[in-house]
């Protein structure tokens, strides 16, 4: 039988000479610096503004004061333990669903996630009536519906940031293998497929925590001290001192987010090292890496042969 060969595409352009390449890395340059520029210049104005003292001089002056204040301070702690309690339940709460969903009922994926958009749709003043007329004034008052709340609020970007890294994986080979190695549901899950989204999981939390910290609607019309709150206040009285704190959160801000980027680059750059070694075979190398996880002997799994070659 004779072969049929098509013939391929031509193409009309050649490939891009040494000048277009000094265009678009010119292009990419000029974009890059309006962007920094839009960012960068408002933050440095307010903290010049904040920093500004009398007859053209600067002071520390309104930002030794943050440290001064109980009542902000204290507005801090309650957003931060609001903040981390949210994460905590965005976390136990989305990521086995994640998981479950992508595993077992896969035609619900598109469900989920148009169920996830509804807190954007939904106006906040909206969610607050419907919360003073379901629950009693003391359950209103606790700082636990409001980290809740926060969870529901923030739903439609943490929920796609562990959806996204469970999509990711190869879910089904990856569960296979540890049970396949005498690992239980909740194990398995624990050992094997929490290690593998840990960056997946931490963007979740940190986007829970960033919003809850500057979430203000709702817990003002709740009647809570929280930070934005309290910073409302500060900056009807004193402006001076409201610009730092706003300045000194955005930097917070900024610097946990680069520690997070870093931190997963780190990870996958020590997992690319730690892949050298592959396993040939039908399914061995996620065995193995599984293997490896849950911290045993392999029982014996018929299929599987343990034999590695170095990759060049």
């Amino acid at each position: 039988m004779a072969a049929l060969t098509l013939p391929g595409r031509r193409t009309t352009r050649g490939a891009p000479t040494r000048a277009e390449f000094r265009v678009g890395g010119w292009a990419r340059s000029i974009v890059l610096l309006c962007t920094a520029m839009y960012f960068l210049v408002p933050v440095v104005a307010s903290a010049r503004y904040a920093l500004e003292g009398a007859h053209g001089t600067y002071t520390l002056a309104a930002v030794t004061a943050l440290f001064h204040d109980p009542v902000l301070l204290q507005s801090l702690l309650t957003s931060v333990e609001i903040s981390l309690g949210a994460a905590g339940i965005t976390l136990v709460l989305l990521t086995p669903t994640s998981v479950w969903v992508n595993l077992r009922m896969p035609r619900l994926r598109r469900a989920m996630e148009s169920l996830t958009l509804l807190p954007l749709v939904v106006p906040v003043v909206v969610v607050v009536l419907g919360i003073y007329g379901a629950f009693p004034t003391a359950v209103v008052a606790s700082p636990v519906l409001l980290a809740l709340e926060y969870v529901v609020l923030a739903m439609p970007y943490s929920y796609r940031a562990i959806d996204g890294g469970v999509q990711a994986l190869d879910l089904h080979t990856l569960v296979d293998a540890g049970r396949s190695l005498g690992a239980s549901w909740p194990e398995t899950f624990r050992r094997v497929l929490v290690p593998n989204l840990r960056t997946s999981l931490l963007s979740a939390a940190f986007i829970t925590i960033a919003y809850s910290l500057g979430e203000f609607a709702m817990a003002n019309l709740l009647s809570f001290t929280t930070f934005p709150t309290e910073l409302f206040q500060i900056g009807t009285e004193q402006v001076d001192e409201a610009t730092a704190v706003s300045v000194f959160a955005l930097v917070l801000t900024f610097a946990v987010l680069l520690g997070l980027s870093l931190l997963g680059g780190r990870r996958r750059a020590g997992g690319l090292r730690r892949g050298a070694t592959l396993s040939v075979g039908g399914g061995d190398g996620i065995a193995a890496e599984v293997d490896a996880v849950l911290g045993h002997v392999d029982p014996g799994v018929p299929g599987i042969v343990h034999e590695t070659r170095e990759v060049p």
